[in-house]
């Protein structure tokens, strides 16, 4: 019995200055960067400053994020091509909690599907679970064959600026 009421008074004084401190809204857009490979290329024993140097690695878009006290909802784009030539734009939507530490930095996790729409000559199609191109009928379907994804964020505020490391799997 005391063993729950240390652990849930621990969770109290951790979630009460937090939710103190934090503010009410928070709304923010920002040029998203994203470095492209997989842990599979970084680590599989080849030039590394290679895969760093070379600006075909990095793809580029928008990062919109709103966050309600301690609720944060992010939608991160990133514009490019795809393996087969099609247009792609991928969108990682995913909602979770947000936490301001010291008034400069944001720790922040959040889960939520991982969308890759491909624009070709036919329909736009999404990339399911494998990667592989498949039709969808409504936003709902398109939810459902996309993988999801598990998003880590460290931001540091200098003045109104924030930059921002962020670290995904899925």
């Amino acid at each position: 019995m005391k063993k729950k009421l240390f652990i849930v008074f621990l969770i109290l004084c951790v979630l009460v200055p937090a939710t103190l401190s934090a503010k009410i809204f928070d709304l923010s857009l920002g040029a998203n960067m994203q470095f492209a490979p997989d842990l599979a290329e970084i680590s599989g024993g080849g030039d590394v400053g290679a895969l760093f140097s070379d600006f075909s690695n990095y793809s580029f878009g928008a990062d919109l994020r709103m966050k309600i006290l301690l609720a944060e909802v992010d939608v991160v784009t990133t514009f490019g091509k795809a393996a087969n030539d099609d247009f792609q734009i991928s969108a990682l939507t995913t909602a979770g909690v947000s936490f301001d530490l010291f008034g400069f930095t944001r720790l922040g996790i959040g889960l939520g599907p991982n969308f890759s729409v491909l624009f070709g000559d036919g329909d736009p199609q999404i990339l399911d679970f494998e990667g592989t191109p498949v039709d969808f009928d409504s936003f709902g379907d398109a939810f459902i064959k996309s993988p999801l994804a598990l998003r880590a964020t460290a931001d540091f505020k200098i003045g109104k600026k924030i930059g921002s490391i962020t670290f995904f799997v899925g």
